[in-house]
């Protein structure tokens, strides 16, 4: 069996709480009994990939699945737990049900190619030298329960449930719309060969999220994401990269000059609310805001928002700082407010600042365009490909070179002078 994302068919469905308890680094693993006699096993001092370990044995095995159960699941800082990997199995499906959320602090591995879930309803916290070495998928989830195509369920929260683990089919994931559950805080350096997925309540996100295929962040409440002066935040996939805050999506990553978003494929930020999107993106594909229901949504951005997509730009409507897209296809944009300057990307890196440049015009004319200085709007579509850059390496396609822009763009003083409050 394959592993396909996009046919996915799996339920998650995620835990009441909201919450996050920080407890002391405990390093340790503890199976429960609700496999009984297929129980989980800890082997330590194992080598794996030339290094001392500890090695996760045993498990219940059902078609290429492997089922594990825990009562706490915890990685210390230097440690390295591996979960076996027996010849055939595809899937490892892993579920804590105590009280305590997991801290994963050191490196959390598979010992061979197969996806791992890792479930627990009370949350995670990633350290910042957390690592995971996998080369298949991974899905980190706060939810109750895993739900499979035949309505069989894997739970956390009711593990003696019947009929536990009789399941033979392929694995799916959609999204349930129970009420938020807890949050996964990362600052560490989380990538894997294939997919990475991160489900919670809530998303605390600083370091590194990068995936070899698809990336998607996806929160019931909100998606919050940080950097530092010192720390970058680096999001990247080598595909598609989803982020969703049924709530709210809240970016501020303009502290360190490496930081931003990196997709070969689509990027879409999508939340019922203004996306917050202080940051600078580059897509391979298409770039996009929407809504839950898939129509365009609003980005506001206060400081210093960059867009490059070697495919189209579209989203309804923008407020905030001087606005710079640069897009090999087309750009769609209903409605802009230009409420002030870029007062920050400047300040961290202005020899590199697409802000501040010198546009040649289609007549041959030289423009100067510095939105350090004065609200401006900088919007290039049909771009070559080499002018919007190629951060992860991927090919730039020949795109449509149209640019929709309705007529209602407002420039307006900053707030402080003239506030506005709501798009229009």
């Amino acid at each position: 069996m394959n592993w396909q994302p996009h046919s996915w068919q799996l339920a998650i469905t995620l835990a009441l709480g909201t919450s996050l308890a920080v407890h002391p680094a405990i390093a340790q693993i503890i199976p429960d009994r609700t496999l009984r006699n297929e129980g989980s096993v800890v082997i330590p001092n194992v080598e794996v990939r030339g290094l001392p370990a500890e090695l996760i044995e045993g498990g219940a095995l059902r078609g290429a699945n492997l089922f594990h159960s825990f009562t706490e699941f915890n990685v210390g800082n230097g440690q390295r737990v591996y979960f076996a990997n027996p010849v055939g199995i595809e899937n490892i499906l892993s579920r804590v049900t105590g009280n305590n959320l997991s801290q994963i602090f050191g490196t959390l591995g598979v010992d061979g190619g197969a996806n791992l879930f890792l479930l627990n309803p009370q949350g995670f916290i990633f350290g910042e030298k957390a690592q995971l070495d996998i080369a298949g998928s991974f899905v980190g989830t706060t939810a109750d329960s895993l739900l499979f195509e035949n309505g069989t369920k894997f739970s956390a929260t009711e593990p003696e449930a019947p009929p536990l683990l009789r399941i033979n089919v392929p694995l799916g994931l959609q999204y349930g719309a129970n009420p938020p559950g807890r949050t996964i805080a990362n600052e560490g350096n989380l990538a894997v060969g294939q997919d990475l997925t991160l489900v919670g309540g809530n998303l605390d996100l600083q370091g590194q999220l990068q995936a070899g295929r698809d990336l998607t962040l996806q929160a019931t409440d909100t998606v919050k994401v940080r950097d530092s002066a010192v720390n970058p935040f680096i999001a990247a996939a080598g595909n598609q990269l989803l982020i969703q805050g049924n709530q709210q999506v809240d970016i501020f990553t303009l502290n360190h000059p490496h930081s931003g978003f990196f997709s070969g494929g689509d990027m879409v930020l999508r939340s019922p609310s203004p996306v917050g999107g202080d940051a600078h993106y580059w897509s391979g594909g298409n770039f996009r805001i929407e809504q839950l229901d898939g129509s365009l949504g609003n980005l506001s951005s206060p400081h210093d928002p960059i867009i490059r997509s070697q495919g189209d730009v579209s989203f309804f409507a923008y407020q905030g700082a001087s606005l710079h897209i640069l897009a090999g296809g087309q750009v769609d944009i209903d409605t802009v407010i230009i409420t002030g300057p870029d007062t920050v990307g400047e300040a961290i890196n202005p020899t590199t600042n697409p802000i501040l440049a010198n546009v040649t015009l289609s007549d041959g004319t030289s423009l100067i365009i510095d939105g350090t200085t004065q609200p401006t709007l900088d919007v290039r579509a049909g771009m070559d490909p080499a002018v919007i850059g190629d951060p992860l390496g991927t090919i730039g396609a020949t795109f449509p070179t149209d640019i929709f822009v309705d007529p209602s763009i407002f420039f307006v003083p900053p707030p402080d002078n003239n506030p506005v409050s709501e798009f229009y």
